[in-house]
């Protein structure tokens, strides 16, 4: 699936698309109660059916006056957590958004779980064989006693980058290519981070899973069925979602099948680009 890119002053935005799986709406919110009619009425491109919504799983290309830059490596070659009901495999989807993978200097990736980091080793070799990764300490040692099987491969392929020299585990909120600035949001994942790029009078944050749904961004508070440590999340969530509207930032959502829009005063504004 193709998505319109945006511009970000000098720095175009790009989104790699793998496709998407339902995902089931029942215990989305656990304890907060969901119109899920009037969601439809006002974002009804989310919905797979009546009872899911569709899971898109987007990496996005940043192309900065300095170099390439990825936020997160995709899920490919390993499946996703739901049923794929459409794919695309990564290298078209990469294709697709314009990026050859040994043009890629840096990918930051949100958090370690296999649909944000499982695509970025292949084969036992990285996929983007220029690039250094950035990750979060706090998820490194978190996914080191994985038990699952996704999330076992994604911490193996970090192992093999770190076994190369080019996984950086600073865990420092801070500047990690010319205006893409880290900022750790923990509570979906320990060392979760998102990403705020700044060119210009122009700004865009890229949420990672600090989101999954619409509803949220009217509600960041509501806690979440996705979250590791729900309340700490709704922290994070509340805290940036805030500055967003505050600083009408525009914002990319890795899991939104509109993944652009902004944080409105009633909610999740979306745009086509």
């Amino acid at each position: 699936m193709e998505h319109p890119s945006v511009s970000i002053g000098r720095v175009e935005v790009a989104v790699v698309c793998e496709g998407y799986g339902p995902m089931p709406l029942e215990d989305e919110f656990p304890g907060t109660p969901v119109d899920w009619d009037a969601v439809r009425a006002a974002h009804g491109w989310m919905f797979h059916d009546e009872d899911s919504w569709a899971w898109h799983v987007h990496a996005f290309v940043l192309r900065t006056p300095p170099g390439v830059v990825m936020v997160d490596a995709g899920v490919s070659p390993f499946p996703p957590y739901a049923p794929w009901a459409i794919h695309t495999p990564i290298d078209d989807a990469l294709a697709a958004a314009g990026v050859e993978p040994a043009e890629v200097r840096l990918v930051v990736h949100t958090h370690l779980h296999a649909d944000h980091s499982g695509g970025a080793v292949i084969d036992g070799q990285p996929r983007y064989p220029n690039a250094r990764h950035v990750v979060h300490p706090a998820d490194w040692e978190h996914f080191a006693n994985a038990d699952d099987r996704e999330d076992y491969v994604a911490r193996h392929a970090m192992e093999v980058l770190d076994e190369r020299g080019v996984l950086d585990l600073n865990p420092e909120d801070r500047e990690v290519w010319p205006g893409i600035r880290v900022v750790h949001s923990p509570g979906h994942t320990p060392g979760h981070r998102s990403i705020v790029l700044v060119d210009g009078t122009e700004t865009l944050l890229l949420t990672g899973d600090l989101l999954h749904t619409p509803p949220q961004v009217a509600r960041p508070e509501a806690l979440s069925s996705h979250d590791e440590e729900p309340e700490l999340a709704c922290r994070s969530r509340v805290g940036l979602i805030g500055q967003a509207r505050e600083g009408a930032w525009r914002v990319a959502v890795t899991h939104f099948a509109r993944p652009f829009g902004m944080v409105g005063a009633q909610g999740w504004v979306e745009s086509d680009g």
